[in-house]
């Protein structure tokens, strides 16, 4: 339970009033007078809800024949599972007080010390709690704004007022991480098939050079090779020719002798 009390002092209809909150849900009932709405209004005033500051003057609500009003709401800061809600105040109760003057001069107060809206505002939402959102706290003439809405604001007003608004940013910017990731994924996947297609077309390339210097290599060792057959062929010529001529020479040494003989 966010309030454990409520205090109204010259407001509307109450001199002073304490009236006490229990954790889980709280009735409040009474015949048409008894203060019911005041006190609603009361908790409206003291969380600065816009709605109530446009709908009529905050010195009207101050009770009559007094110069100054007061409301004081006291909030539930005592640890849950470990943990304060308004971490950096080191108390069970938070006293949350909006002072009201005739001479149109208002202001709130936060543990006895001058606070701006800004600061009340930014306590509400360690709680939790948007006092703009009229599902928070509905007056009577609210509910017909609440059924022309659209469907899809209803639903963000109630996930704010259950406090499923954060996980619905959370989700939606988690979503949107993920598609841009995805966007980043496709196109770091567009440079490697480009990559790829590079790589391929290179490795072609290489492979073809290779090839030619292979056949280049195969070729100059081929010329060698030619080169030394055409050596070994001419010797071998030469060689015959040294024997046919030697074998000349002997067959006309060899008649000679005959001759002579």
């Amino acid at each position: 339970m966010l309030i454990r009390e409520v205090i109204l002092e010259n407001f509307m209809s109450y001199e002073y009033a304490r009236i006490p909150f229990k954790p889980g849900v709280n009735v409040v009932c009474g015949p048409n007078g008894s203060g019911k709405s005041s006190m609603l209004l009361g908790i409206s005033v003291a969380l600065g809800q816009s709605y109530t500051e446009r709908s009529k003057k905050l010195s009207d609500l101050i009770r009559w024949g007094k110069d100054q009003g007061r409301v004081t709401l006291v909030l539930d800061n005592s640890p849950k599972d470990g943990r304060r809600p308004a971490p950096r105040i080191k108390k069970d109760q938070i006293f949350l007080t909006r002072s009201l003057r005739q001479d149109g001069k208002y202001w709130f107060e936060l543990e006895n010390r001058a606070a701006t809206k800004a600061d009340i505002k930014r306590l509400l939402s360690k709680f939790g709690v948007d006092p703009e959102n009229m599902l928070i706290i509905m007056h009577q003439n609210m509910v017909e704004q609440f059924t022309v809405l659209a469907p899809q604001e209803k639903l963000r007003i109630v996930e704010a007022a259950v406090g499923f608004e954060s996980y619905r940013k959370n989700v939606l910017k988690a979503q949107k991480k993920l598609n841009r990731i995805l966007s980043q994924e496709e196109s770091v996947e567009k440079l490697l098939e480009s990559a790829e297609q590079t790589l391929t077309y290179w490795r072609e390339q290489y492979d073809r050079y290779q090839q030619k210097k292979q056949l280049r290599m195969k070729r100059r060792f081929l010329e060698r090779e030619m080169a030394w057959a055409e050596v070994s062929k001419r010797e071998k010529i030469v060689t015959d020719l040294k024997e046919q001529t030697q074998k000349k020479q002997n067959e006309n040494l060899q008649i000679e002798n005959e001759t002579k003989t």
